[in-house]
């Protein structure tokens, strides 16, 4: 009950910004809005564990926050979100609106509002249908926006419009309120050690390979 009060303030005090927001405009430098040096991942879908092949996505340490979660977005458009399973293109993309913090006496907590654009409305019919595809799109926002595995996570919760208003309710899950990281990261986790693990694997693979060439 406290998360949706707090996403609904949230949500009133954002509304009006909602379709003026400019990229242009900088985000003061202070240390909480500098991501600093940490691993960042995107992901692909899976069919049985949601989220796989988690690749680095490296940004300067020295980026804003803001700016980061924006290349976040931008890559999430474009490499799942910018087709349909029919192969039709879309329109979806994201818009950072605000980032605010909340005081706590060890760190400020940071919760993100973040804006699906989609015209269209093809994220309603293609990718938030059907009960795996719905919870594949759910870890694909999530997990990106959030990066979860970190300590703290990127943002400590996300707060994710739909064409300016909050989603509707859906079948499969919901993205109502706040989401925050304890939801997915054990999704995202399993997915990086995969990945990893295949990376020692292949290279073990390959050094036993060498050996018996020579």
């Amino acid at each position: 009950m406290v998360r949706l009060i707090l996403a609904s303030f949230i949500l009133l005090t954002t509304l009006p910004n909602v379709g003026c927001f400019n990229n242009s405009g900088k985000a003061p430098q202070d240390s909480s809005q500098i991501i600093g040096d940490v691993e960042l991942y995107t992901y692909s879908p899976n069919d049985q564990y949601f989220l796989s092949d988690a690749q680095p996505f490296i940004l300067p340490s020295s980026i804003l926050l803001r700016d980061a979660l924006d290349r976040l977005g931008r890559d999430l458009a474009k490499n799942y979100f910018s087709k349909t399973y029919t192969d039709e293109a879309t329109d979806i993309h994201f818009e950072v609106l605000r980032i605010d913090d909340i005081a706590t006496p060890s760190r400020p907590l940071r919760i993100a509002v973040v804006n699906m654009v989609d015209t269209n409305r093809d994220a309603m019919s293609y990718f938030f249908q059907g009960s795996a595809g719905a919870q594949t799109t759910f870890y694909m926002l999530a997990a990106t926006f959030m990066q979860p595995h970190l300590s703290p996570p990127l943002v400590d919760g996300l707060v994710l419009l739909y064409n300016g208003t909050i989603l509707p309710e859906l079948d499969h899950i919901s993205l109502a309120g706040i989401l925050i990281p304890r939801s997915v990261q054990h999704v995202a986790k399993r997915a990086i050690h995969g990945t990893r693990r295949k990376a020692v694997l292949s290279n073990q693979d390959w050094v036993k390979l060498r050996g018996l060439k020579l």
